[in-house]
């Protein structure tokens, strides 16, 4: 039993569960001839019932990780943050939007758009920002005065850099214009 206690110990729950199913299938499935030559014919006749409850409850385990990780795939595909980000940046996001994120994230001397920036905690322009996966909350340390440290998703990063570099982002020190493509 000691050895039973410490193969379980060094084990994880997953492994365990993959050991019973494949032997629960072995012992259920092997041919009468096969069970005899191993000597396990006794034992299957014996407890088939649990062996087959075993073999039901951790098989069901398996199909629901199995309809979850598809679930999760076909959720992923369908809906791409960074596809819905840039769409909503390209058709929706609004000029105070815009304004934000070229006030917290342009660098004037570099001509271009850095990762990181502060963001006032009243300012309800992050919320769209925000929810659209554009940017996210760096860090929960700020205060009233400074703010609170957001960053670019990479995406945006990229896809903001590439506009004011082809000419779609126009920012001077009294206006800003854009038609993002």
């Amino acid at each position: 039993m000691s050895i039973i206690k410490s193969i379980v110990e060094k084990l994880k729950l997953k492994e365990i569960f993959a050991i019973v199913f494949i032997a629960t299938l072995v012992i259920t499935f092997v041919p009468n001839e096969w069970a005899q030559k191993m000597k396990i014919d006794t034992f299957r006749n014996t407890y088939q019932t649990y062996i087959s409850l075993c073999m039901i409850v951790i098989g069901a385990y398996y199909i629901l990780c199995i309809v979850g990780w598809i679930k999760n795939f076909i959720w992923r595909k369908t809906h791409n943050w960074k596809k819905m980000a840039i769409k909503y940046m390209k058709e929706n996001m609004s000029p105070d939007e815009m304004c934000l994120l070229v006030e917290t994230f342009y660098d004037v001397r570099n001509n271009r758009f850095s990762s990181s920036g502060k963001i006032d905690y009243s300012d309800g322009r992050k919320a769209p920002l925000e929810s659209k996966k554009i940017i996210y909350l760096a860090s929960t340390m700020g205060n009233l005065l400074d703010g609170f440290a957001y960053n670019l998703q990479p995406y945006a990063l990229e896809y903001l850099n590439k506009n004011l570099k082809e000419g779609n982002i126009q920012i001077t020190d009294t206006q800003l214009s854009f038609h993002l493509k």
